[in-house]
């Protein structure tokens, strides 16, 4: 999920979480395509052929279980206010409305203009459409962000807008080049160092922000942002941007990059909810949303030509002499390529790294005796509050991925991903032709007994790869009651699947896992405000402040 492209994630946070912006009610039809379209930037990488070929006696695709359009404006009445049945739902509702009603199948044709969606909820399907994707899958971008790097700042954005806005060969060419500085395993491990350095120095912050109580403050997730942003501005940038300094001043380079993520993601709701009025008359709201960009522009140029100068003198900022993922990118392509890569790693990374690790610490609180075995774990790997956490011991903490995989799985950050058909393929022995969208939602697969049995209950054991034992932490009870039968892998992607993938899947995960283990190691989780309230929007987020209590642990 950070560098969310994990580097990630798409649209990514609750926007209207961030800024207490009330929840929108009218969500019109290319709202929804919109939307879901932001939700196909995390992916798992893969490079797997297509394997599915369309059977002759397939059933055509008019035939597909859904609500039938009516002339000219299709289906995006339905959910317009008062006359649509989908009118003011939310993501997931939206989701199970759709699959009680028409099964593992739905079409909506013309959802936005010409375009069909089909809604798909069978793990096979899903396999199918990732299968039969193609060299350079095809999705729809971020329009906002595509109009200002296309034409607001074409002269910079002139030899390609960045793997997040970008589709066909050019979307090719920049994803070859970052593939290898971001998806090698011995690359990331390099960073293991100084992104734990980033996590030991919020666990002292904790330590600062909490009240009499042991309580966060009402903005914790705000705090989490700046963990995020600081820790991906490392891999990125080559630099430390301070954003853990206490009382940052307002105009400082740490809190304009803070100010400027919160402005980018808030923006970028109401310019892709609404018309693109914003393309003939600048707005308010895109003059923001601008100013927030450049401000991306500015520092990520300034820090590229940084790492240019030092390449220049034979310098590298990773410890051990080997380059570092910017100036590896800058080796694969010109500081253009590389400052664009470095702000689509900070879009893409912010917040789905942050409400995932928030998330985690939920469940935690809700669950006592899994956070106790989770703390046995770290604990025996990290006898000291303070030990340096190493490759080897990340390795040892099986229990810990677990339970991040678990939280992942209860509440995914993400609703789904969406391809456009490349060419015709079969699902559910209908044919789909080419250039229909196929929305694959996952939270109704993640949530059914068919694929994860007692799927309500929060059981990190079920991703154990053996039985807990000696050296296994976990309840053998637990693991033997989830472990019958034989998961789907396509039931759950949190990362997606194919050569889309996220990026920045393994740069996530190191952050998840240091982060998470940093705070059991030091402190005992607590939530004691019932059960917490989400919001499903471009991304699904609590909707109630994270007030955690973090007591410090006596041993």
């Amino acid at each position: 999920m950070t560098t969310g492209i994990a580097i990630a994630a798409p649209l990514r946070k609750c926007l209207m979480i961030r800024s207490n912006i009330k929840p929108q009610k009218c969500i019109c039809s290319s709202y929804i395509l919109q939307k879901y379209t932001y939700l196909s930037f995390n992916r798992h990488y893969a490079t797997e052929e297509p394997t599915h070929q369309v059977k002759s006696e397939a059933k055509p695709f008019e035939k597909i279980p859904g609500p039938k359009p009516l002339p000219i404006i299709g289906n995006m009445w339905r959910f317009l206010p008062f006359i649509g049945e989908y009118y003011g739902k939310e993501i997931q509702e939206l989701h199970r409305m759709i699959y009680q009603k028409y099964g593992k199948i739905a079409c909506f044709q013309r959802l936005a203009g010409s375009i069909d969606i089909v809604f798909i909820f069978r793990p096979e399907d899903v396999e199918t459409t990732f299968r039969n994707e193609g060299q350079w899958p095809i999705r729809k971008t971020l329009q906002a962000m595509t109009y200002y790097r296309q034409v607001v700042r074409k002269n910079f954005y002139s030899d390609g807008g960045g793997v997040l806005v970008q589709d066909g060969e050019k979307w090719l060419a920049a994803r070859s080049k970052a593939n290898q500085p971001l998806l090698q395993p011995r690359i990331s491990k390099k960073y293991i160092q100084p992104i734990g350095n980033v996590a030991q120095e919020f666990i002292e912050q904790i330590r600062i922000l909490r009240d009499s109580r042991d309580e966060m403050p009402p903005d914790f997730v705000n705090e989490l942002f700046k963990w995020s942003i600081e820790s991906i501005a490392f891999v990125a940038l080559d630099t430390r941007l301070g954003c853990l300094v206490p009382n940052l001043p307002k105009e400082s380079e740490p809190q304009r990059m803070i100010d400027a993520v919160g402005t980018f993601f808030e923006c970028s709701f109401y310019l892709e909810v609404g018309p693109p009025i914003w393309k003939i008359f600048p707005t308010p709201t895109w003059k923001k949303f601008v100013k927030a960009l450049d401000v991306f522009l500015e520092i990520s140029n300034r820090y590229v030509e940084e790492a240019v100068q030092r390449l220049k003198q034979h310098q590298t900022d990773v410890a051990d002499g080997e380059p570092s993922v910017l100036e590896r990118l800058l080796a694969r392509g010109d500081p253009k390529f590389a400052s664009v890569m470095a702000q689509d790693m900070l879009f893409g990374g912010v917040d789905t790294t942050s409400y995932s690790i928030a998330m985690a610490m939920y469940h935690l609180s809700k669950n006592p005796d899994k956070q106790n075995i989770l703390f046995q774990e770290v604990k025996k790997l990290l006898p000291g509050k303070e030990n340096e956490i190493t490759e080897q011991i990340l390795e040892e903490m099986k229990y810990l991925k677990a339970c991040l995989k678990e939280s992942a799985r209860l509440s995914p950050i993400i609703s789904g991903n969406i391809r456009f058909t490349t060419k015709e393929t079969l699902l559910s022995n209908y044919r789909i032709p080419k250039g229909v969208g196929v929305l694959m939602p996952f939270t109704i697969t993640t949530n059914s007994e068919e694929f994860f049995p007692q799927s309500s209950r929060f059981i990190p054991e079920r991703w154990l790869k053996r039985k807990p034992g000696k050296d296994i932490p976990g309840d053998v009870k637990e693991f033997e009651s989830v472990s019958k039968g034989k998961q789907n892998p396509f039931a759950f992607l949190p990362f997606g699947f194919g050569p889309r993938s996220c990026l920045g899947k393994r740069f996530a995960e190191l952050e998840m896992e240091i982060l998470l283990a940093k705070v059991v190691r030091n402190f005992t989780i607590e939530y004691n405000y019932g059960e917490m309230r989400f919001h499903s929007g471009f991304l699904n987020t609590p909707k109630d402040p994270l007030r955690f209590k973090l007591a410090e642990r006596k041993e």
